[in-house]
């Protein structure tokens, strides 16, 4: 969030920011109705945010990792939208979104930064639901994994989620996802390292 200011904006916006601790796996940072008081971001770790369904269904909307920035689509009606669950051992930076607002009224460049952020996500989010109207599961996941590698900046994809948080994500079944899942084993595509929970890419035709 800080790219671009000068030296002295930079220290006005680290000023704001604070540590806000180590999360275990399964542990919550907010949850869905909370009122939005901060956004934070990933030092290390991941996090995925989920909503539920009128079934009662958890429905995961996204992943995010180091580096990524949580709670954009709150900053409109001032609730958290979703749950964020940690994943694995993580820690978070928080951003008091009063004092970001406070900065932003006199450093026009973090607030051209903060909308480019929420148009990112928005675009995101329209990648996500136009990949599902039109691409089959092995395409859908093979590309999950490539989003994850270059995530990682390794040939070797960690997976902390479980295989049906990747299937809610990705809008398919669990049992599609396990077939799909064979399908590219089968056809060489990736490795399957269940001890690790890692999957090795080895085409980079999809």
């Amino acid at each position: 969030m800080g790219e671009g200011l000068s030296k002295q904006h930079f220290a006005s916006l680290m000023g704001i920011i604070r540590t806000r601790g180590t999360y275990e796996p399964g542990e919550r940072i907010f949850k869905i109705e909370d009122d939005f008081l901060s956004l934070f971001v990933v030092q290390s770790g991941i996090v995925k945010i989920e909503t539920v369904s009128q079934e009662g269904d958890n429905l995961v909307e996204g992943f995010y990792f180091q580096g990524n920035l949580i709670g954009l689509e709150a900053v409109g009606d001032r609730k958290y939208r979703y749950d964020a669950v940690a994943l694995e051992r993580t820690r978070l930076c928080e951003i008091p979104f009063a004092q970001l607002e406070s900065l932003c009224s006199f450093i026009p460049r973090l607030q051209h930064r903060l909308l480019m952020l929420m148009g990112e996500r928005i675009r995101q989010t329209n990648d996500v639901l136009l990949q599902g109207r039109h691409v089959c599961t092995e395409k859908k996941l093979l590309r999950f994994f490539q989003m994850l590698r270059e995530k990682g900046q390794a040939e070797r994809v960690h997976l902390p989620m479980s295989k049906t948080d990747i299937a809610s994500y990705l809008g398919v079944r669990p049992e599609s996802l396990s077939r799909a899942l064979y399908k590219l084993k089968r056809n060489g595509h990736i490795q399957i390292c269940p001890t690790t929970k890692e999957i090795l890419l080895l085409s980079k035709r999809w």
